[in-house]
């Protein structure tokens, strides 16, 4: 199969910052609205079940509230600062991507990856990068002054039409 595409991207820590900005941009309205009404919904039933004084349905909800915490907002900040300790935000960290028709391959110092365009969660096109979603929260970082060849226009062109509304310019 041929390679159509090839991109050599280092991260560094301004990468990192860029892309959390990007991040941030793509999904903190909602996530601040479904986090808002979760809170103020389980905690109005916390409220009435105290003063009907079912304890077991409020402590149950209390315990709700504290994992949804936990896995909202204490978890993801600790994700991140362990990422910007890692390696991966030094500078040393680097991927190499092979762009083929129907998928992708990665290639690091942690390993490799073979990924199919169809599986993807989401492309996001900015002036800089493209981030390629595996999940809602996990993306690559494919620097558009990386690319060995074919050029980062073409890219774009590409992947427009292999990811159809999965794609997103936020140029």
């Amino acid at each position: 199969m041929e390679i159509l595409f090839e991109n050599k991207t280092k991260y560094t820590q301004k990468e990192y910052n860029l892309f959390t900005e990007s991040y941030k941009k793509e999904y903190a309205k909602s996530d601040l609205s479904f986090m808002m009404f979760n809170f103020i919904f389980f905690g109005m039933c916390m409220v009435i079940a105290f003063i009907e004084k079912e304890f077991i349905l409020a402590l149950l909800l209390i315990i709700y509230l504290l994992a949804y915490f936990w896995f909202k907002i204490i978890r993801p900040i600790k994700d991140v600062k362990k990422d910007k300790k890692s390696n991966k935000m030094s500078g040393s960290f680097v991927n190499n991507y092979e762009f083929y028709k129907n998928y992708f391959k990665v290639d690091n110092v942690d390993g490799k990856a073979q990924l199919l365009y169809f599986k993807l969660y989401r492309v996001v096109e900015t002036k800089t990068d493209f981030y390629i979603y595996i999940s809602r929260e996990y993306a690559f970082i494919v620097s558009k002054f990386g690319f060995t060849k074919g050029t980062s226009e073409e890219f774009s062109k590409f992947i427009k039409r292999k990811m159809f509304a999965k794609y997103k310019n936020r140029m």
